[in-house]
């Protein structure tokens, strides 16, 4: 797996990162790491790998910068809402950056690879996210910011689904989420 030295100068980085996005990580990989909680270098430098295309996540203790060869895209114009999504949306409500802590604590706890507590997105991911949102302006790029996206039932006030992503310009990434699918079965489809 390539990995960026500790304060490796940003702005070497960033004639790098074309090439490597261009031509390849080393050995066909989908990661590049760093050193994770170093603070204002690191929210830089996951500001640098979103406006290069990387999605930033955590493995290990460490920012892993994962680059995709394919990913899924959803035009807003082309995407259709069917009536039983529609009807069953009534009883819930949507919210931007209104609870990030909640949202966090509920991916940790309701979303994981292959048991209970192995999610990717830990407490420093999660701070570095937020911090990543208030870089300095020559490093903030296309204006990356970081939000959650909250999923209500209305009647209950329960916050039933959300995630975490981040705006690169004018596109939304989505990062990881999760939906309570014992209490609220399909609230992560009416979230979507």
């Amino acid at each position: 797996m390539a990995r960026i030295p500790d304060g490796m100068k940003l702005e070497d980085l960033d004639r790098i990162l074309p090439q490597l996005v261009d031509e390849g990580l080393p050995g066909d990989g989908e990661f590049i790491a760093a050193s994770l909680g170093l603070g204002k270098w690191t929210a830089s430098l996951i500001a640098l790998l979103v406006w290069h295309g990387f999605l930033p996540m955590a493995g290990a203790g460490m920012l892993l910068g994962k680059i995709h060869q394919e990913r899924c895209i959803l035009e807003p114009r082309k995407l259709h809402i069917g009536k039983k999504v529609r009807k069953r949306a009534k009883g819930f409500h949507l919210t931007i950056d209104q609870a990030w802590p909640r949202v966090v604590e509920s991916i940790q706890r309701l979303t994981y690879t292959s048991r209970p507590g192995d999610c990717w997105l830990t407490d420093p991911i999660a701070k570095a996210y937020q911090e990543a949102s208030s870089v300095a302006p020559r490093r903030h790029r296309g204006g990356v910011n970081f939000h959650s996206v909250e999923l209500w039932h209305t009647e209950s006030g329960d916050l039933v689904a959300g995630e975490i992503g981040y705006t690169c310009g004018s596109i939304y990434s989505s990062c990881t989420g999760f939906a309570d699918k014992d209490k609220y079965p399909g609230a992560g489809s009416l979230q979507l």
